[in-house]
């Protein structure tokens, strides 16, 4: 099984030649055993960020985690779970990277992970090099539970 804690991703803000502005983002990452799930998928290339740690919104985020503890269904019309998305809005329309959420009475299983929008089938060839990753529930659940936020 693989460990899961919890680290510090950042996006710089910039101005951009055509003067508009790309916000500066501060976010959670996912360190899977020892390697960020951010580099692994080559955020910067995508740019995206984790899905918790950047927005002021609370109950947006608590809605996000109760999604990944297996408490809520995604929204997602593919019933699949965003893991990065757009550093302006998080929205899925600007595009995501997803995947399944699987929970058993002891493991929590991430798997099936792919490049999603609300437009288009999502994209799962080119992760299937990233096979599932399970993780302990207790475990898991006491990581992920430190995002809790009041």
């Amino acid at each position: 099984m693989e460990t899961l804690t919890l680290g510090h991703g950042h996006r710089p803000g910039q101005t951009l030649k055509n003067g508009s502005t790309q916000a500066d983002r501060k976010y959670v990452d996912f360190i899977v055993s020892g390697q960020s799930l951010g580099q692994t998928f080559g955020l910067p290339d995508f740019d995206l960020i984790g899905i918790f740690g950047w927005t002021e919104n609370n109950d947006e985020e608590n809605k996000q985690l109760d999604e990944f503890l297996g408490k809520r269904s995604s929204d997602l019309e593919t019933g699949r779970t965003m893991f990065y998305v757009c550093p302006e809005c998080g929205d899925i329309g600007c595009g995501a990277i997803t995947a399944k959420i699987v929970m058993t009475e002891n493991k929590v299983i991430w798997k099936d992970f792919g490049y999603e929008n609300n437009y288009n089938e999502p994209t799962l060839a080119d992760y299937k090099a990233i096979l599932p990753l399970e993780f302990d529930k207790a475990d898991y659940v006491k990581t992920l539970e430190k995002l809790r936020r009041l």
